[in-house]
């Protein structure tokens, strides 16, 4: 199906642009949420942690109960935790809300990779690949310009919240559309998850 390339690229896009949009964001979250230095910091480096500690379970996960399975629900979790954001009311709270961000992202990132091995072959697999890289760097280049772009132009008067409460409405698409073209796969054999 020609539109489960986009699909699938969208969500890893997603995550990818929500590491580098809050960069933009921390000056006047800061300021709105009187958060400390220390919180400011954990608002972007908790996110990166939560997502790398996270991917190799993430990747087995799907191995086990379904890649399609797992990338709708790190979507599902992406959107609750980019809600949870964009209401934040304190630092900390906010600090927790980009973990989980990170953790979802940790679901559905490693699933776009096996998906796309599954489903292609070849020269067509070589192709597709690029495409992830592509994606992934577009969306850590344009991240601080969209941003800034949604901050100054203070959608509803959200000001920085628009950085996560934009993720919803794509969310909830990219979900949509997953159920109707994404085939379902899981690892041959009988994979374990190793929790150590």
């Amino acid at each position: 199906h020609r539109l489960f390339l986009p699909i699938v690229l969208a969500g890893v896009f997603i995550t990818v642009l929500d590491f580098f949009i809050v960069n933009v964001a921390i000056p006047s979250l800061q300021t709105d949420l009187g958060a400390s230095a220390s919180a400011i910091e954990w608002v972007v480096a908790g996110f990166g942690l939560a997502y790398s500690v996270g991917l190799i379970t993430g990747g087995r996960l799907g191995d086990l109960y379904g890649r399609r399975r797992m990338f709708l629900l790190g979507l599902l979790l992406f959107t609750v935790a980019s809600l949870l954001c964009g209401v934040a009311q304190t630092g900390g709270f906010l600090v927790f809300s980009r973990v989980l961000q990170g953790l979802a992202a940790a679901m559905l990132a490693p699933q776009v990779l096996a998906l796309l091995g599954t489903i292609f072959t070849g020269a067509a697999r070589l192709k597709v690949f690029a495409g992830y890289g592509l994606a992934m760097g577009l969306a850590a280049v344009f991240g601080q310009l969209i941003g800034g772009l949604l901050i100054q132009a203070d959608i509803a008067g959200w000001g920085w919240r628009s950085c996560f409460l934009v993720n919803l409405p794509l969310c909830l698409i990219i979900m949509g559309l997953t159920l109707k073209v994404v085939p379902e796969s899981r690892a041959a054999g009988r994979p374990r998850l190793d929790f150590l």
